[in-house]
């Protein structure tokens, strides 16, 4: 049946009705729908937003423990340093006791030498480009120890522009007089000296007339190279 024929049937004012009651009833279905889909959407956003909590929750714990990590990282690090460099102190410490120990045992139960005298600990430090400071130790090497005394000269080899130089303490070219010695164990030295600028140096020799008393005993040289005995203050 067309929309006609019911008119017809209906009359006017019946179609009138049935069609507003219809279109009240699209009203009705749709807004029922909106309602629907909004709630549907809803649900949703709100689901969204649980969600986006939950991750910026999880994310916010995650940035606190990575920041307990780094600072766990930075303390360790920290810690690691610190040990290192009381390991390093220790063994520089267990070093110069070491060494302090075997020049005491050179002093008090020497080696069997035939060289009366002995050179120990020699160091040379930078002062400035080109002053030195000296240090080293003079000894007697032998048992039967008596007062020997002498003067011990200081010889620097090297290069002036490429030229074999060698300069003398006893000619005052290092800026540094013979040493004079005198003693029965040991005695310490230290003393300065000074280099020309365009001298590149290579070996220290040290040589001397050992007396005892006013009799001659013994001559000694002996020789270090210049790098083997040049503190630079690197470990």
């Amino acid at each position: 049946m067309t929309a006609d024929q019911i008119k017809k049937q209906l009359g006017n004012h019946k179609w009138s009705i049935l069609v507003a009651f219809i279109m009240l009833v699209m009203v009705g279905f749709g807004y029922k729908l909106a309602r629907i889909v909004d709630e549907g959407q809803s649900r949703q956003l709100q689901a969204h937003k649980e969600s986006i909590a939950i991750l910026s929750d999880e994310n916010n714990a995650l940035i606190t423990q990575v920041n307990q990590l780094e600072v766990a990282l930075v303390l360790a690090k920290g810690e690691t340093q610190e040990l290192v460099k009381k390991l390093a102190e220790q063994r520089k410490e267990f070093d110069a006791q070491q060494e302090l120990l075997t020049f005491y045992e050179r002093v008090v139960a020497p080696e069997k030498s035939e060289e009366i005298l002995a050179i120990e600990g020699v160091e040379l430090s930078a002062l400035d480009q080109n002053r030195y400071q000296l240090r080293m130790v003079l000894l007697q090497s032998r048992e039967q120890k008596a007062v020997i005394n002498g003067n011990l000269s200081v010889a620097i080899k090297g290069q002036i522009e490429g030229k074999s130089v060698t300069l003398h303490s006893s000619n005052d070219e290092l800026e540094l007089e013979d040493i004079k010695y005198r003693f029965r164990f040991f005695q310490a030295v230290t003393v300065e000296l000074s280099l020309p600028q365009n001298f590149t140096p290579q070996d220290i020799a040290f040589s001397t007339t050992v007396y005892q008393y006013k009799t001659r005993k013994s001559a000694y040289d002996v020789a270090f190279p210049w790098h083997d005995v040049l503190n630079t203050g690197l470990e």
